[in-house]
């Protein structure tokens, strides 16, 4: 059997490992349009800190893909994807034929139409390639400006304004990390921010930027503040890598729509990870998780489907877990429900002491927490989103530090116990 698979991230190594688990004889084909082998894309703001070299940001072997007998094809765009002809079209002419096939092209940055195009200075941050040019530039920049608030940008301030930088982060929402955690929530992590010499600017965008050269000297805000810098990172937002598909029939709304096996609409071909609409637990719908867990989890699902084994994927979870400046964040599911009145809202602040939880409650389910600077329970919490677990018998103990799976065994018996444990083995 011929097997492409295209991309070269979480998902697909997830799915080369799997399917070498069942199969050892079908060829693998992987085609990947960067130039570098295996990273992780979670740890390159550590490299533009310095704190890790490119061996660092390894996460297999060097010799991962001849162990696993896979021919990679560096630098290789994929153009086309015809699934009647059961071919793949690269741009430089080359076509690989397949039986099956993985298409786990991640998602990349978009960037606002009021950003100029090629001027030098402005940035992206998704990739290696985006790091290093980052790091070329740095010895030229005392100031730099991240559009963006969210986690790539979170991560981009940090690790510059370690490097000595002035960082200023300007922010279209109310608050940082707005697609994670609530205004509360913003407000402990945010007094850490700003004490590591980083500026958050909320409700705010950028109107125009100023340029000498083709080089960015600065940015002008929709309040009419100007902020000298020499350097802009865009981490605004993200997209899909979906448009090898585009023109064929496979169906494509937020990402590819996919299955519970990770199936398209072609039984052979398979979406997982940022370019993969899958259904989330928590929110009851199908949507994009573009998490680095998550496009591990779908990756071995596909995996094995391909190698001819059945497996079942549940659903994901929108999660975070991180630390920021020394504060433990911890983020999963429904966090800032448009509806209130429809749920259920635990909450404790304790701002003095860098300690905030939320966990959000519908139909007797939790569907979402946040956890800052106390997150011993978290995994116990997590389990009772993915398991659908009932807690109505001890809401009130939910927020408590001990908190634990003992508990809830008290009060669901085997029954919950029993649901706990097939979860985990799926």
């Amino acid at each position: 059997m011929r097997i492409v698979i295209i991309g070269n991230s979480a998902a697909s190594t997830a799915a080369i490992e799997t399917i070498r688990a069942y199969d050892t004889k079908s060829s693998i084909t992987q085609l990947s349009r960067e130039t570098h082998p295996l990273y992780s894309r979670c740890l390159i703001s550590y490299y533009i800190a310095g704190k890790l070299d490119k061996n660092g940001l390894r996460y297999r072997s060097p010799d991962f893909h001849m162990k696993m007998d896979v021919k990679l094809n560096l630098g290789c765009f994929v153009s086309e994807v015809d699934p009647s002809s059961h071919k793949v079209k690269c741009a430089d002419g080359s076509t690989y034929p397949f039986d099956k096939l993985l298409i786990s092209t991640g998602s990349s940055a978009k960037i606002p139409d009021t950003i100029p195009g090629g001027l030098r200075g402005v940035f992206v941050l998704r990739t290696i390639d985006d790091a290093e040019s980052i790091r070329r530039r740095m010895p030229q920049v005392k100031s730099v400006v991240i559009l963006g608030g969210g986690l790539v940008g979170m991560r981009a301030a940090d690790a510059l304004s370690r490097c000595g930088l002035k960082v200023h982060v300007i922010i279209g929402s109310d608050r940082i990390l707005s697609r994670m955690i609530d205004y509360d929530a913003a407000q402990v992590v945010g007094k850490r921010v700003r004490e590591n010499n980083i500026e958050i600017m909320t409700g705010t965008d950028i109107s125009e930027v100023m340029h000498k050269n083709g080089e960015v000297v600065g940015v002008k805000t929709d309040h009419s503040r100007v902020l000298d810098c020499e350097m802009l990172i865009v981490a605004k937002s993200v997209k899909a890598n979906t448009e090898l598909v585009q023109n064929t029939d496979i169906k494509i709304r937020r990402g590819i729509e996919t299955n519970a096996s990770m199936q398209t609409n072609y039984e052979n071909i398979y979406a997982a990870g940022d370019v993969a609409e899958t259904f989330d637990l928590a929110a009851e719908e199908y949507t994009v998780n573009a998490l680095w867990t998550c496009a591990v989890q779908q990756g071995r699902i596909a995996g094995k489907n391909m190698a001819g084994k059945q497996a079942q994927y549940s659903g994901s979870v929108s999660m975070n877990s991180l630390n920021f400046w020394g504060i433990p964040l911890t983020s999963f599911g429904i966090t800032t429900p448009e509806e209130e009145t429809s749920y259920t809202i635990l909450k404790e602040n304790r701002p003095e002491r860098n300690i905030y939880k939320k966990i959000v409650i519908g139909n007797n389910r939790i569907k979402g927490l946040i956890l800052v600077g106390e997150a011993a329970n978290a995994g116990v919490l997590f389990s009772l989103i993915q398991n659908k677990i009932d807690v109505s018998p001890f809401t009130g103990e939910l927020l408590d530090d001990r908190f634990n799976f003992g508990k809830v065994i008290q009060h669901g018996g085997n029954a919950v116990l029993e649901k706990y444990y097939r979860g985990q083995s799926t």
